[in-house]
């Protein structure tokens, strides 16, 4: 399986990163993008893709790349 973290500019212009070799490095990978995207104007979704070719797209949770206490 590879492991891609997609970034979806503004949410209208994707971008593909990747691969990464866990899920741990593309989480951090997605962090370190969010800290950069501070007004979180960018969609972060993880991109699996298994040896035979079938792709699975799904969200992070939003600990996963905001892992800073929320502010209420």
């Amino acid at each position: 399986m590879t492991r891609w973290l997609v970034i979806v500019v503004d949410d209208l212009e994707p971008h593909l990163e990747g691969p990464f070799k866990t899920d741990r490095a593309r989480a951090i990978a997605a962090q370190e993008h969010r800290k950069k995207d501070f007004e979180k104007h960018d969609g972060l979704f993880r991109l699996d893709v298994t040896a035979s070719g079938s792709p699975r797209i799904y969200n992070f949770v939003s600990c996963e790349v905001n892992p800073e206490p929320a502010v209420i």
